[in-house]
Parts: structure tokens; sequence; C-alpha cells
């Protein structure tokens, strides 16, 4: 491998100066903004008046491996203490709501959809036509963050924390200035299970944001039932006052881990899509190495390139070992091909619909048009990026993704 020559920044001006304060106390804010979760946790007590975080304490340990992990700029520890302390005050309200409302726990969740597969195969544009179907409850961005009050059916359109979710969100537009062509993300967007598993402290969440090596040793070989059985939890409470017909959810991290997920839903659909590793590996290296560059001082673009390969052979290995492993929820998974969802998207989604026999009436057909018309490829400026960033060799790569290729029919695209 010949060296990265790693994506180039383009930040605000002001970052700058805000980082230069906290060298300026010779500590990057380490006085100024405390990272101890101690400190963190009695902060977000004291700012609910609340104290239960509940019964499971599982989060605890976690918790700290993170909070040890962290080296960040100023601005990076503003950030990570309002992240850190808005899950512990949102683990706190939702606690509150379920111990004065334990009935939300017996809200059914049946037959939920999960999308899933490598970054930048096509999950999020999957994730939002899906979304179309008003049978369907899409969590929001908003919701998953600020989860109480519960949201409610007449509101949820125009609820205040839609805008609070959206201001949260633009920070990082303008810390950095080409962030919008790798990513789009509002208050009132479908958005990914990673902020559910963050009341857990665990997840991809912190993993893409923040240089964290210690805390991903500390969390690699963990059983995560727990995640999931509190991702479930937090579904209930948010489906309470604001039900659907079926769930709709996506994170490429459930490609791993599915049999974690099928303990907490067993009757759960999965769809898996499909794209070659190699055309979007520089992607996802790139788009981490951004996001990670807002928070600390000097990013490491050829580590993240190889965290971007490792994980990508990582997460097909599993998949691939799992979906043998998990011969009796064969027919609770589907794979789609990226190269056919970008070529005729309504027959793709179609297919889903078939493949389990639900019905995709032509109200559904009508909005998955309308969005597809809507959001042409690259209308918020192109996120470039090719395999020559990489410096990896092209045909070693490919021999190590070989296997899966062929398993899934899915084609080379460089």
């Amino acid at each position: 491998m010949t060296k990265n020559r790693g994506p180039e920044f383009r930040q605000g001006d002001w970052v700058e100066s805000v980082n230069a304060l906290g060298k300026g106390l010779g500590d990057d804010g380490r006085s100024m903004i405390s990272l101890d979760p101690n400190v963190v946790m009695a902060a977000a007590v004291e700012n609910t008046g609340l104290s239960d975080f509940g019964d499971d304490d599982w989060f605890v340990e976690p918790l700290y491996a993170l909070c040890k992990a962290l080296e960040l700029t100023l601005l990076g520890r503003v950030m990570a203490r309002h992240e850190v302390q808005l899950l512990l005050q949102n683990r706190l309200r939702i606690e509150d709501t379920l111990k004065k409302n334990p009935h939300i726990l017996d809200e059914p969740i049946e037959n939920p959809i999960f999308v899933c597969g490598l970054g930048r195969s096509g999950t999020t544009v999957l994730h939002e036509l899906l979304s179309e179907d008003p049978a369907h409850r899409v969590p929001q961005l908003w919701e998953m963050r600020h989860s109480v009050p519960p949201p409610e059916t007449a509101t949820y359109g125009s609820d205040a924390r839609i805008g609070v979710a959206d201001r949260e969100i633009a920070l990082l537009d303008k810390i950095d200035l080409d962030f919008s062509t790798m990513h789009i993300n509002a208050g009132d967007k479908p958005n990914e299970c990673i902020f559910l598993f963050g009341l857990q402290f665990l997840g991809d969440f912190f993993l893409g944001q923040y240089n964290v090596p210690s805390f991903i040793m500390a969390t690699a070989t963990k059983d995560l039932t727990p995640v999931y059985a509190y991702h479930k939890k937090v579904l209930q409470l948010l489906q309470w006052k604001h039900p659907g017909e079926r769930w709709v959810l996506k994170c490429p991290a459930h490609l791993a881990r599915l049999d974690f997920l099928f303990k907490v839903y067993p009757d759960a659909r999965i769809v898996v899509t499909h794209r070659d590793p190699l055309r979007v590996m520089s992607s996802m290296s790139n788009l981490t190495t951004h996001l990670k560059a807002m928070r600390s001082e000097v990013p490491n673009a050829e580590g993240d390139m190889w965290a971007a390969a490792f994980g990508e052979k990582m997460l097909l290995d599993e998949y691939m070992a799992l979906r043998d492993k998990l011969t009796d929820k064969a027919d609770q998974i589907i794979d789609l091909r990226y190269q056919d969802l970008m070529k005729d998207a309504l027959s793709t989604v179609r297919t889903i619909y078939t493949h389990w026999g639900l019905p995709f009436s032509d109200e559904t057909q009508q909005r998955v048009r309308a969005y597809i018309d809507s959001h042409p490829q690259g209308q918020h400026g192109r996120h470039k990026y090719s395999f020559d960033d990489t410096g990896f060799d092209l045909a070693e790569e490919r021999t190590k993704f070989a296997a899966y290729q062929e398993r899934f029919d899915v084609p080379s695209e460089v």
C-alpha cells in the first residue's frame, strides 16, 4: 500500500479560532469541558431533575470506556460533551416515562423491516423510498435524539423538536464546508438506528466520529442483546402515541449483528443491499475522516482507510457466516443489488413487497415515483471519491472480496 494522500478539508474560519482557546490553555480544553462520566451523569441529573437511568446499567461500562478514549480539540470536546449528556438526558426521560406508563412495554412490534448493507450501497435511498408508504413507521432524527414527551400523530410534522434537531445537525455543515455533499441530514428525515444504540453507549455513532481505538477494543466482544433490547424499548415508546403498521429501520451495522437482532425481533424482515466493496471503500473512509477532523486535531486518513477496508471485510465475512448459521431465517432476508436499485428503484421496491406478500398500493407507488423524480443523484453536489485514492493494490483487494461478490452476484465497479 502506498501512502494515502487523504481528503482535503475546508473548514469554517471560526473553527480554528475556537480551538485556539483550548490550545491557549495548554490542554485543548480539558480544564474547561469535562468528559469525566461521573461529572456528565451528574449534569444530566441536575438538568432534568431525574436520577433513574433504568434498572439496566449495561451502558455504564461502555460509557466509561468511551469517555476515557476521547482525544479531542476544544470544539471536539464541546461536541462530545453535548452528545454524551444529550444521550444521558434522553435516557433519564425515557426511563421516567416508562416508569409512569409501564403499559408502553406491552406495545407490540411486529414484522419490523431492517435495511442494512455497506455504507454507500444505497441503504439511505432505499430506507427513504420505503418511508413513502403511509403504512410504514420510520424513526426521524428529532424523535430519536429528543424522545420525550413521546411524539403524537397530531403534531408529528410540526413538533418544535424538529427545529432543535435541525440546528444541532446543521453545525456539521458550518464546521466542514463540504460535508453536505457527503451526507444530507435534517431533523425530520428518516435516520439510522445508531442514535438508539447510542443510548446504550455502543454502536457506530461513536466509531464513525471519534478516534477511539481503546473503546473499540473494550467493546468488540460484548453481547449486544441488551443493545437491541433497549432499541425495542424506545421504539415502543415512540409508537405509543404515533403508531404505524410496521417499523422500517436502517443501519449498516445490522449486517454483522443479525443473531442479536433476531433474539429481540424474531419476526424481523431484513433487506440487504450489495455493492462492490472496492467502490465504496474510499467513500466511507473519506466520510469518517471528515467527521473525525471536526473533532480531533490531526485526522488519520491512512488509518481510516485501513479501518474501512478491514471493517468492510469483517462485516461481509460475518454476514456470510450468519447467513450460513441462520438457515431458519432465510425467508426473512432478501438481498438486493445497488445497480438494480439505481437502474429501476420502483421495481426494486416492488420486489421487496412481492417477496413478503405486502400490499403495494397505488398511493405508495405514486409516492415512490414522486420521491425518485425529486431526488436526482448529485442534487446536493457530488461526493468525489476513487479507489485510486486508497493506495491499495486493486488485484490484491479484489481477491479478498471474491467470495462475497460471487455469492451475491455483485459486479465490480473499479
